[in-house]
């Protein structure tokens, strides 16, 4: 029973820290029969290896209603999203720039960037030569279509390397696309620069653009210096090598060098050897990320530097994430975790080791029976994605882990993409990620924000808990181990945001491998964590190199948090109410600009900084956890 114990909790921690190798709970069952039905990872969004959208904060630096050029403009008000439409009929709100086709039928070309730069320079002298407005609307509008195909190529290289690691290819093409991204942002920025400048201003906004649209560039010129450009391409540069450690995963074992993941996948593998695996990959890999982490924060110092702000997390919640929110609201409602969480962690672990298995095909059948049964924009998107085949949940080894939806811009059509784990959980994930595909469909692209984002996902997560086809118990174990799931989502995510924020104020002793390692295992401290681990510290220490979040979306882990507390009040409404839908679609139609705080208060409901709110959160929690 110890033994169990002890690998129940080695199961949570490495779980809680989004570790890209497979599931401890696997290996597990092999060893102790009594963990026979804890073969699986919880479904929280801290299990995807990748943020809502890998390109999300590269795309072009324009408001939202900028999506509406190249396209017919639709209206909001004629939408019911309550309604099932057929998806040949459904009003999307913008035409696409290409025709819309299977996903099969989507073909990768690399992007011209020197000619799409060139192409942005002649508008410019146009705009300072004051040619006529209509002929640069014109040229603008074939400039910026080049660069939504840029945006829209870039995507399809994620996804098709995401869909098969051996190909070098289009890993080799999605790092080149990073690599360009900053370029062709310095150039637009330019552009949008001499029109904000330009006598012709209020005449540009008139014929083409909104009025005020330019007031953004008046004060906020990221691109425009050389050197945070040059900035921004090392940082790509440097994750690129990090993702190429994650590619290929390789300990000496033995007298030779080996596959981590087959070493792990190997059924007669002691126990202790299995162990002893993780303890090789983290001496061998945690040096090597932590020089790369290292790196990546003395480069996002400099480009806050450059850009004369107080820090690096200033420019990510005002730039990348546009947060309604500050760092210190964060580190306060951190603390708030720390005090009311802790005590839900142990009957939260163990709660989480109950789901059942369940094949693929099962789990994919019920996520379809449910949305058609819910109905609406759900049974629409979902026969839209069906159709043009816009989703991949199939099991692979040369799949990437993790789950996420990005956006094909110049088709309008979203792609949700799942690594499957064999269990219940699999259903929630699905339905996590078509809530992102959802918001996609409705609002070409989705709402801005990340915390908005997250808020559509995590709330059809608990929507359709209540609301699947299952038996009593079944929908019981899951409701318990969704409870159980968002506690570890709090406290990891609550975890990492302290680790990260904290990491970048490391004095330059102690910016390095040892001086992280205690850091984090400082963090797990505070938030209960390391109290899993019961003499293994090792596995625990060197454990923040496989949270991918803080080498390629800086700052980001914390939209899980405060979003899955909007996600939780639609929970709470429906299983008082048994109206969350109605309350989802009106979030689903507000302002696509919306903040995470604007989009709550237009819906009327509580701020996740509200005093005590993680109390009540806490003993709603508990409550389900039972």
């Amino acid at each position: 029973m110890k033994k169990t114990l002890l690998c129940l909790c080695l199961c949570a921690c490495l779980l809680l820290s989004s570790c890209w190798m497979p599931s401890l709970y696997e290996r597990i069952d092999e060893l102790e029969s009594l963990l026979e039905d804890t073969q699986t990872q919880p479904t929280d969004p801290a299990e995807s290896t990748e943020p809502h959208s890998p390109t999300e904060s590269e795309r072009p630096t324009l408001p939202t209603t900028e999506k509406a050029e190249g396209g017919e403009e639709g209206t909001e008000e004629e939408l019911d999203l309550r309604k099932y439409v057929p998806y040949e009929d459904f009003p999307r709100l913008y035409e696409p720039f290409l025709e819309e086709r299977s996903f099969s039928e989507i073909q990768y070309e690399r992007p011209d960037v020197e000619a799409l730069v060139k192409a942005y320079g002649d508008v410019q002298t146009m705009v300072e030569a004051e040619k006529d407005v209509e002929d640069i609307v014109s040229a603008y509008e074939a400039v910026f279509e080049e660069h939504t195909y840029f945006d829209t190529m870039n995507s399809l290289a994620y996804i098709r390397y995401s869909l098969d690691l051996s190909d070098s290819y289009y890993d080799e093409e999605y790092n080149w696309c990073e690599e360009q991204s900053p370029l062709l942002n310095q150039a637009q920025e330019k552009c949008f620069v001499a029109m904000s400048e330009s006598p012709l201003r209020s005449a540009l906004e008139e014929a083409y653009f909104e009025e005020g649209f330019f007031e953004f560039y008046d004060e906020n010129r990221i691109y425009s210096k050389d050197e945070v450009v040059a900035l921004m391409q090392q940082e790509a540069d440097i994750q690129a090598q990090y993702m190429a450690l994650q590619d290929r995963m390789t300990v000496f074992w033995k007298g030779e060098e080996r596959s981590v993941d087959e070493l792990l996948e190997d059924p007669k593998l002691p126990y202790e050897d299995y162990l002893n695996v993780y303890r090789a990959y983290y001496n061998k890999y945690n040096p090597l990320c932590a020089d790369l982490f290292v790196k990546l924060i003395k480069v996002r110092k400099e480009i806050a530097k450059e850009l004369e702000l107080d820090s690096y997390a200033d420019y990510a919640y005002t730039y990348t994430y546009t947060r309604d929110y500050t760092p210190q609201q964060v580190q306060e409602y951190c603390d708030s975790i720390a005090d009311e969480m802790v005590s839900l962690l142990f009957p939260a672990v163990m709660v989480q080791g109950s789901l059942p298995s369940k094949d693929l095909e099962a789990a994919v059948g019920l996520f379809t029976q449910t949305m058609k049964e819910l109905g609406g924009v759900f049974h629409t998107a979902y026969d839209y994605m069906e159709a043009y085949d816009l989703w991949d949940t199939t099991a692979s080894a040369s799949k990437l882990p993790g789950s996420y939806v990005t956006y094909l811009t110049s088709y309008e059509m979203p792609f949700l993409y799942v690594t499957p784990t064999g269990t219940l959980s699999d259903f929630l994930t699905v339905c996590h990620e078509f809530g992102h595909f959802v918001d996609g469909y409705v609002n070409n692209g989705g709402f801005d924000g990340v915390d908005c984002a997250e808020v559509f996902s995590q709330g059809l997560e608990f929507i359709a808990l209540d609301k699947a086809d299952l038996n009593s118990w079944e929908k019981n174990t899951l409701k318990r181990s969704k409870a159980a799931d968002s506690v570890m989502v709090f406290l990891s995510q609550a975890c990492y945001a302290e680790f990260e924020h904290l990491a970048y104020s490391l004095p330059e002793n102690k910016l390095n491998a040892q001086g992280l390692n205690e850091l984090y295992q400082q963090c797990n401290e505070k938030y209960g964590m390391s109290s899993l681990y019961m003499g293994m510290e090792d596995l625990l220490t060197p454990g923040w190199i496989d949270v991918q979040h803080f080498f390629i979306a800086p700052y980001y882990v914390i939209s899980y948090c405060v979003s899955n507390d909007a996600a939780l009040q639609l929970y709470q409404q429906e299983l008082s109410q048994g109206n969350a839908l109605d309350s989802y679609f009106d979030l689903l139609l507000q302002p696509t600009d919306s903040t995470l705080l604007e989009l709550l208060e237009g819906a009327e409901m509580e701020s996740p900084f509200a005093e005590k709110r993680m109390k009540t959160l806490a003993d709603f929690l508990e409550d389900q956890l039972q």
